[in-house]
């Protein structure tokens, strides 16, 4: 039997058109729709007609509020052997809930993850530009900071379907954030994940919950999430190393261009390839010493230090790029420029460094693999 859960917060005008489309979906399967209602409007008086319509409907009401933890209670009160979850605001279809479920049966996946990133799918129900940058930035954070995440494209989505099984070790834990997937595939039992593509709806009614409380949030969710596996702790080690080798930089320039060099013609230009370089060979040995200590091997070391060097390379050139095209696009604020594309090269040469620099020669790339069910 499948157990839907739907959270839900002041959606009383979504509650019947939901209903009647998930019973259209689902028709002669077996099912539960659980909605887990914090509402203080009468979305909570709406459920609790339908149950007594239906009996496949049911009302767990609470007195807090929390999206996670809504989900995790319908964990808990759920009857079947598979869970799915999805949002109340009609922009998680659920006409694709027939093909989640052929997609887990026929692959005997633990997750079944609905994408917006994959072919035949669409991000387009994300209402404006910011809600789409920010959408696009969390993701790419959650697959730089949490290795479990790239098994699917769309570790943001609130829209899944999984085993008993799977999350079972989620039940009585009380997550910081609202990215319930995102605990799933860290702390669930979670070894097969398939992906179907769907397309993100437009609002039905009522506003997005979407503010920089729940950025702040996600934010705190994903450092909760970094600690459980080892591996993902690298980019914090890499970050770290990362600063001093800005002081070694900074601390040497300045040694130079003061004293050592003091009167030479063009001294702060023969200094800051000097500093540069300096810093980057500080970091090499740090990085090697602590961030990927686990990979390095002497035999390699020169192919890891050329690599590491050209990584490096390429970040001082991706710097300068995207300094160059925020000026062509009339962001003229230096700093500001330059602190952007550090941020983007800091991304670009921890990836590059993970995949490539330290990977060992023969081994395959270390990524999750994921499936993608084409319909």
């Amino acid at each position: 039997m499948l157990s839907l859960i739907v959270p839900t917060f002041n959606e009383r005008d979504n509650i019947q058109p939901l209903y009647e489309r998930v019973r259209d979906a689902l028709g002669a399967e077996e099912y539960e729709i659980i909605f887990v209602d914090d509402s203080v409007d009468d979305t909570t008086r709406e459920i609790a007609r339908l149950t007594a319509e239906d009996p496949r409907v049911r009302l767990l009401h609470r007195r807090e509020r929390g999206l996670s933890t809504a989900v995790i209670a319908g964990f808990g009160a759920a009857q079947g052997d598979l869970v799915a979850v999805m949002d109340a605001d009609l922009q998680h279809p659920p006409e694709i809930l027939p093909q989640m479920l052929d997609a887990q049966r026929q692959r005997r996946a633990d997750l079944v993850v609905p994408s917006r990133y994959v072919e035949g799918g669409s991000p387009g129900g994300l209402d404006g530009p910011i809600r789409r940058m920010l959408s696009l930035g969390g993701r790419s954070l959650a697959h730089l900071m949490l290795r479990e995440s790239r098994v699917t494209s769309d570790p943001m989505s609130g829209y899944f379907l999984a085993t008993r099984e799977a999350v079972l070790p989620l039940l009585g834990t009380r997550p910081k954030g609202f990215k319930i997937l995102l605990e799933l595939l860290v702390r669930g039992r979670v070894r097969r994940t398939v992906e179907v593509a769907y397309s993100f709806a437009e609002r039905s009614a009522n506003q997005s919950k979407l503010g920089w409380k729940t950025q702040v949030d996600y934010l705190r969710q994903l450092l909760d999430l970094v600690p459980v596996h080892p591996e993902n702790t690298r980019f914090f080690l890499f970050a770290l190393v990362g600063g001093t080798g800005v002081a070694v930089n900074a601390a040497l320039f300045a040694l130079l261009t003061n004293d050592l060099l003091n009167g030479v013609q063009y001294a702060a230009l023969l200094a800051s390839p000097i500093a540069s370089n300096a810093a980057i060979i500080w970091n090499f040995i740090w990085n090697t010493s602590i961030t990927w200590r686990d990979r390095f091997r002497s035999e390699h070391l020169w192919r890891h230090a050329l690599r590491y060097l050209l990584v490096s390379e390429t970040g001082t050139l991706l710097t300068w790029l995207v300094l160059l095209i925020l000026r062509a696009v009339g962001l003229r604020l230096d700093l500001l420029d330059q602190l952007i594309g550090i941020g983007v090269a800091v991304l670009a040469t921890y990836r590059l460094n993970d995949r490539w620099t330290y990977l060992p020669a023969g081994d395959a790339v270390l990524e999750p693999e994921r499936s993608v069910s084409r319909r």
